[in-house]
């Protein structure tokens, strides 16, 4: 099943303070890819029309982490387990 994205390239850009395209491709790669953790983490399947702003919040943070920490010395998945917390399935 494909990863609909519930965050664009343009919001993360502009996140993350970058105003060129030259690496959309990668942009489009890091969302793909801290969707697919926000998913497994929370047990939701997220979709663009209804993902809270807080998903959203914390996507751009893991992306805007990644994009920038790209050695793997990564800083915000604290941050991203923190604003998804809420939004995790079958946890008190």
């Amino acid at each position: 099943m494909e990863t609909i994205p519930v965050i664009t390239a343009e919001e993360v850009k502009l996140w993350c303070r970058v105003e060129t395209d030259d690496e959309d491709s990668t942009f489009d790669l890091l969302i793909r890819s801290a969707q697919e953790q926000a998913e497994a983490y929370t047990g939701l399947i997220l979709i663009p029309e209804t993902c809270p702003q807080g998903i959203k919040a914390a996507i751009a943070v893991f992306v805007a982490d990644l994009y920038r920490n790209r050695e793997g010395q990564t800083v915000g998945e604290k941050t991203f387990h923190r604003l998804l917390n809420p939004y995790r399935l079958g946890v008190l």
